[in-house]
């Protein structure tokens, strides 16, 4: 302990890095509330932080009303509001201020209530009835496959018939916060800048101040030279991931309030078809656990391209470039040829993108089985990472 505590205090408990920690926390803070500002987290004609004070008020009370679980009275009234206005801006009306209006304005009225209220409604009104269709395809597709021994498509489609049966979405809450929330991801280019700024002198500044050969001719220094400093890039990492995790969910909150934290997670349009039943909180805990794991898997690649590469200029430009090609690697996660699937399984930064990865079910058929794909993705994160550690012994072993 007494070790990893030098460990951390020589690489990270510095004052030039929380210096930058701090800086670039600031930085993240400011480019969340410019997010906010710049849309508001709302689309089309409605804009919070823009909107007047009639509208914010006419928006609030739609809230205050709606919001919680639906019932027949709330779908009612949505749908009546609904028609009155489409009527209303159906022919020709007026565009002056008008007092009577809500927003002061027929179609500010119209618009406010169909893009925020009625459609997002609507869509969870309706989604069981879809939602049961996709059942009813997939028991056929069970049946019709098993004629034909198809093992591949049986397994896919009983997984669909497992985790996609009882859904029925009837809690309605602002998603527009929770969307933020859950696809932000500047807060992972800072991560990633702090690692690389801690680890790159990790080895370089022993070697060119003679601590190394004191470290590993020591009794403990000789076992533990590697190995700690795998632990402390490990725990730096998945501490600075939990420190962004936390500081974006408590600023979005505040902008947005995130309300319903126990709405399901494809109570979110952009999430319909996930493979997950999950609600939008244990979702984004679990999305910052993803993160966590893969910025440790980064941690220890770019430790071992700094033991291995001990000039400072050197290893941050094989730093650079190493995460450059993985990063492009794992853009590829939306793709469906065996090329991409494969440069996205084998990139760590993968595991950075769980919202992208489970806004459907993507697949992959591994030895004629089917698998989602990001459990497989973790399957073959955890395979490469054993074979880099072993590689990495191997080399330690030669070295000495």
């Amino acid at each position: 302990m007494k070790i990893l505590y030098f460990e951390l205090r020589k690489e990270f408990i510095r004052k030039s890095f929380f210096f930058m920690m701090i800086i670039l926390v600031i930085i993240n803070f400011f480019w969340l509330e410019w997010d906010y500002h710049t849309n508001g987290g709302f689309t089309e004609d409605y804009v919070k932080v823009n909107a007047s004070e009639k509208e914010n008020k006419y928006y609030e009370e739609l809230h205050q009303y709606l919001d919680g679980k639906l019932n027949a009275e709330k779908v009612s009234y949505v749908s009546e509001e609904y028609q009155r206005y489409h009527n209303l801006v159906s022919g020709d009306y007026s565009t002056e201020y008008d007092s009577s209006m809500h927003t002061g304005y027929a179609f500010g009225d119209y618009s406010l209530l169909t893009v925020h209220f009625y459609n997002p409604i609507k869509y969870l009104i309706t989604y069981k009835e879809l939602n049961d269709g996709l059942l009813e395809k997939a028991e056929e597709n069970i049946r019709f496959f098993s004629d034909k021994n198809n093992k591949y498509e049986v397994e896919k489609n009983s997984f669909i018939l497992e985790h996609y049966k009882n859904r029925n979405p009837l809690y309605f809450y602002e998603t527009g916060g929770w969307k933020h929330l859950l696809s932000y991801d500047k807060s992972d280019l800072f991560i990633l800048v702090l690692l690389i700024v801690g680890i790159i002198p990790t080895f370089s500044k022993e070697k060119k101040n003679a601590m190394e050969i004191i470290q590993i001719t020591s009794a403990y220094g000789r076992k533990l030279y590697i190995p700690i400093k795998l632990i402390a890039h490990i725990f730096v990492a998945v501490w600075l991931e939990l420190l962004f995790g936390i500081i974006n969910y408590v600023v979005i909150h505040m902008q947005y309030g995130l309300s319903g934290t126990k709405m399901m997670l494809y109570s979110i349009n952009e999430y319909r078809y996930t493979p997950l039943n999950i609600s939008v909180i244990e979702f984004y805990l679990l999305e910052v656990l993803s993160k966590c794991i893969g910025f440790a898997i980064i941690a220890v690649i770019l430790t071992m391209i700094a033991r291995l590469i001990k000039n400072t200029y050197a290893a941050f430009i094989a730093m650079i470039g190493y995460t450059s090609v993985f990063l492009y690697f794992s853009g590829f996660n939306s793709g469906i040829t065996f090329v991409e699937n494969v440069l996205t399984l084998i990139s760590p930064f993968s595991l950075l993108k769980l919202g992208e990865l489970a806004t459907s079910l993507k697949e992959i058929k591994f030895c004629g089985h089917f698998m989602t794909f990001h459990s497989f993705l973790y399957g073959v994160q955890a395979t490469l990472i054993v074979i880099l550690l072993c590689t990495m012994i191997v080399i330690e072993k030669r070295g000495k």
